[in-house]
């Protein structure tokens, strides 16, 4: 059987006028990526009515507003405009010193967003401290609640003084795991 000769409407047409705008797409991407990188974006929220999906607004603040970092819209010429600020910028190579004992370096990273967040460590004090701090809460709850079952006189304020001791004990003991957690990042 012969192959069938493909007509493509396009086959005519110079190659940059069909793939201009796959070109600009990508550049645009690289543009929009590179923004990211440097942080220079803005925040955008989740907004219902400008037809925004759940799934693309990852972040969250608690009890507050889903939004996402994007970088603002730009016209064709502002794209090609900033990727040759892009090109220059990552074409620039660093120079010896005068000394030859350092070179400076344009460090494009250091400028940019915070990245990740460090996890600090945790020990077995500050574990135990955590735990301990969690069971004075039950415990203290607990106990608040069989003094305010009780029906007795002043039941009620009693169970409120204990209530608000274990409080006040497992918060203690929590910020006490979390001060150790950030002494022993410091000391490493």
């Amino acid at each position: 059987m012969a192959k069938k000769v493909i007509n493509n409407l396009n086959a005519n047409l110079p190659p940059l006028v069909v793939l201009g705008s796959f070109l600009s797409e990508k550049k645009k991407d690289f543009v929009t990526t590179k923004l990211n990188e440097f942080g220079l974006v803005r925040k955008e929220y989740f907004d219902r009515k400008l037809g925004h999906q759940k799934k693309d607004f990852k972040l969250k603040k608690f009890l507050g507003k889903r939004y996402r970092f994007v970088a603002a819209p730009m016209t064709d010429a502002e794209v090609d405009q900033i990727f040759d600020l892009i090109q220059t910028l990552l074409s620039i190579t660093p120079k010896a010193n005068n000394n030859g004992l350092k070179t400076n370096q344009l460090d494009v990273s250091s400028t940019a967003m915070p990245t990740k967040k460090t996890k600090l460590p945790i020990s077995l004090l500050g574990f135990l401290l955590v735990i301990l701090g969690l069971g004075g809460l039950g415990g203290g709850g607990y106990a608040a609640y069989l003094v305010f079952t009780n029906e007795g006189e002043l039941a009620l304020e009693f169970a409120s003084i204990i209530a608000a001791t274990s409080l006040f004990f497992s918060l203690t003991l929590i910020v006490l795991a979390r001060i150790l957690r950030i002494v022993r990042s410091l000391r490493r």
